[in-house]
């Protein structure tokens, strides 16, 4: 019983608390992350027989969003610490596209997913002030993914990305991909930044 009260009075905290709402400085340093993503790169995918290799290239066009979307999640222990989430989407332009083995696919939009820690109060080194993914998505023209809004009622499969390059950015001052992967209609392979 104690537990289920701890609890409840965590949720009350948590609804009730109120941080600094992002500036107009937080919103365009967000979007501003989001255009600096590379604009070409290849990687490599390391198969049992052979190296695969697979490059993109992109061009901005309009954001989907007005401005990236913000939501807080507070640090337990300190009230007045939190981290920052952020999502923003830009769709690409045409001519955008990956090689993979030789096929263009075109390239359609990027969604990052993001999280500030600087207002965490976290002062180790080792912990990174931002994580961003970010999903470079093929084919999806409307760029509505990665879920399916009709699901399940209109048959399809839960997420409509099958083809995608993913990878984290750990550092804004160099946006160095790591984390690599490429998701290939549905199949997915760990890949290495070579350039």
């Amino acid at each position: 019983m104690k537990q289920l009260f701890l609890s409840i009075l965590f949720l009350v905290q948590i609804s009730t608390q109120a941080f600094a709402s992002p500036t107009v400085e937080d919103l365009n340093y967000y979007r501003q992350l989001t255009q600096a993503i590379r604009t070409q790169a290849q990687f490599k995918v390391s198969l049992i027989n052979q190296d695969e290799f697979y490059d993109y290239s992109l061009e901005l066009g309009e954001p989907v969003y007005n401005e990236p979307i913000v939501s807080d999640l507070p640090v337990m222990d300190q009230s007045d610490k939190f981290y920052r989430n952020f999502w923003d989407r830009i769709y690409l332009k045409d001519g955008s596209r990956v090689v993979i083995n030789g096929e263009e696919v075109p390239l359609t939009c990027i969604f990052v997913s993001g999280q500030d820690n600087r207002y965490s109060g976290l002062t180790d080194p080792r912990f990174p002030q931002f994580i961003m993914k970010i999903y470079l998505v093929a084919n999806d023209f409307t760029c509505v993914g990665p879920k399916n809004p009709g699901w399940p009622n209109n048959g399809a499969k839960e997420e409509t990305w099958d083809t995608y390059l993913y990878y984290e950015v750990k550092d804004p001052t160099i946006m160095l991909p790591v984390e690599a992967k490429i998701r290939v209609k549905w199949n997915e392979f760990k890949s290495v930044l070579v350039k």
